[in-house]
């Protein structure tokens, strides 16, 4: 459910944005600004506990008055002008705008796609199929895991996955395609992950022998065996085994608790 609000947001997002390919002449806007990123919880519906609801990035910049619109760029290296063009766009929003919240949903590369299959065999969601020998994600299934991306064999899938530490940059663009000089890039690089917050874990009382957490016990189980529990039924994640699979936290909330949420981290903490 938190995906399909997700991209209805960024449909909204889109079709407030009057935005022209244009042809890149004319005049480039002025842009400079420093981009920042919210830690912590990511954005929830409203209701407080069920904070980290969204896998989202919520970006903040300050507006250029002679902005068209914006794109969005990610890389695991710091982006400038010298490498903008090899960071993988992620969004495109309207001039007017200040913020947005940015999500890294892989997204299959057609004409490299060799139609092997194993992206679809490694997909712990079920969310990638083989249609005309090409592969194809379900984005209401996706939970941006990576490991479509780790098994490609043709780098066919771009490398936007969670638990993975990115640096995030932004260009103003004129109504005619032309690009500011300048490109704010974030200091630090950031990632987004599940925890299991403790504080909201309602620690589901087992039969005895094994956990009663719907994250455990329901099927599917944890494909890697990264949830464990202690003697009062808390539950913890093995960061180290984790795949951000996600099936844990579609438990949790699917069952009406709140507990593992989406996380973002700062490099510089």
């Amino acid at each position: 459910m938190h995906r399909m609000i997700l991209v209805a947001s960024v449909i909204l997002a889109a079709a407030c944005a009057c935005l022209s390919a244009g042809d890149g002449s004319g005049p480039a806007p002025n842009f400079a600004s420093t981009l920042l990123v919210d830690t912590g919880y990511t954005p929830y519906s409203g209701i407080s506990w069920n904070r980290g609801e969204y896998p989202v990035f919520v970006l903040h910049w300050t507006p250029s008055e002679e902005a068209d619109h914006y794109e969005v760029r990610v890389s695991t290296a710091r982006i400038d002008e010298s490498n903008w063009d090899v960071a993988v766009p992620v969004d495109t929003v309207a001039g007017g705008q200040d913020t947005c919240w940015v999500s890294l949903d892989p997204v299959v590369f057609e004409n490299t796609c060799i139609g092997c299959g194993l992206c679809v065999d490694a997909c712990p969601q079920n969310a990638m199929t083989l249609v005309d020998g090409r592969a194809v994600i379900n984005p209401d299934s996706c939970t941006s895991c990576g490991q479509c991306v780790l098994v490609c064999p043709v780098n066919a899938i771009t490398d936007t996955k969670y638990d993975t530490w990115y640096y995030f940059a932004i260009r103003a663009y004129s109504a005619s395609g032309a690009p500011s000089a300048d490109v704010a890039c974030t200091a630090d690089a950031y990632r987004i992950r599940y925890v299991n917050d403790l504080d909201r874990c309602l620690h589901c009382p087992g039969d005895g022998y094994t956990s009663g957490c719907h994250a455990v016990q329901h099927l599917p189980p944890c494909p890697v065996d990264a949830i464990y529990w202690d003697e009062d039924f808390y539950i913890y994640i093995d960061t180290t085994k984790c795949i951000s699979c996600g099936i844990c936290f579609e438990h949790c909330r699917g069952e009406g608790a709140s507990s593992i949420s989406n996380y973002v981290e700062s490099s510089a903490y």
